[in-house]
């Protein structure tokens, strides 16, 4: 497969269920705006990125057909419940995504800046390997970026354990790139992470606290 260096896709992943804080946490307002527009624009204005496509749930393109653009794109996943491999493979079989480096960004991540996205392709244009992911002491954010050459590890492996199998499977082949911007790791996933959202002492604090957590499980 032919890469179109310099021109990624960026794809979003917003078919999940969302079983903690209910199926439309992505309408949800964060300073006026949705949590899934947060994300597509911050995408949308990186000076590289060429297109947008959200995977969205079966039967769900009218209540996303706002965000529909010429350069925003909707596929609905008709099996989300196979997980995220699943929408990252409905993206992957579009003529969008075809041929084209691609990004990966879950839909909750509301504050994902145009400048992350921005420094990750950067790093991927200039730097050797074949993906690159920003990193917060250590702790792995959004998005991705991910060569067009792996397209076919995506389609043919991770039912397992997602993205995660591709990862350990290119382990040398990746790039982490160090970022001071905690939001890079913040979801929303709970009615507490909403209410936290907008005051950034706060959700940062619930990112170190996710940081303190992990390393705790290391040592168990």
């Amino acid at each position: 497969m032919t890469t179109m260096s310099g021109t990624p896709i960026a794809i979003v992943l917003a078919a999940g269920k969302s079983e903690r804080l209910g199926a439309d946490k992505l309408f949800e307002t964060i300073d006026g705006q949705a949590i899934v527009e947060r994300v597509v624009n911050a995408l949308l204005h990186a000076t590289k990125v060429h297109d947008v496509v959200v995977v969205i749930p079966p039967g769900r393109t009218e209540d996303f057909s706002w965000l529909r653009s010429v350069k925003v794109h909707l596929v609905e996943n008709p099996r989300p419940e196979q997980g995220m491999i699943s929408s990252i493979r409905t993206a992957l079989k579009t003529t969008w995504v075809a041929g084209h480096d691609f990004l990966i960004c879950p839909a909750d991540i509301p504050f994902v800046s145009t400048q992350i996205v921005n420094r990750v392709i950067s790093t991927f244009m200039s730097r050797p390997g074949r993906i690159v992911i920003p990193t917060y002491k250590g702790m792995g954010g959004h998005p991705s970026l991910f060569a067009a050459s792996l397209t076919d590890d995506f389609l043919l492996r991770g039912d397992r354990i997602g993205t995660r199998e591709i990862l350990i499977r290119h382990k040398e082949d990746t790039v982490r790139l160090s970022v001071h911007d905690p939001d890079v790791c913040f979801d929303v996933d709970t009615p507490e992470d909403l209410e936290i959202a907008e005051d950034p002492g706060a959700r940062w604090a619930r990112v170190e606290r996710d940081l303190e957590e992990r390393q705790r499980s290391r040592l168990r």
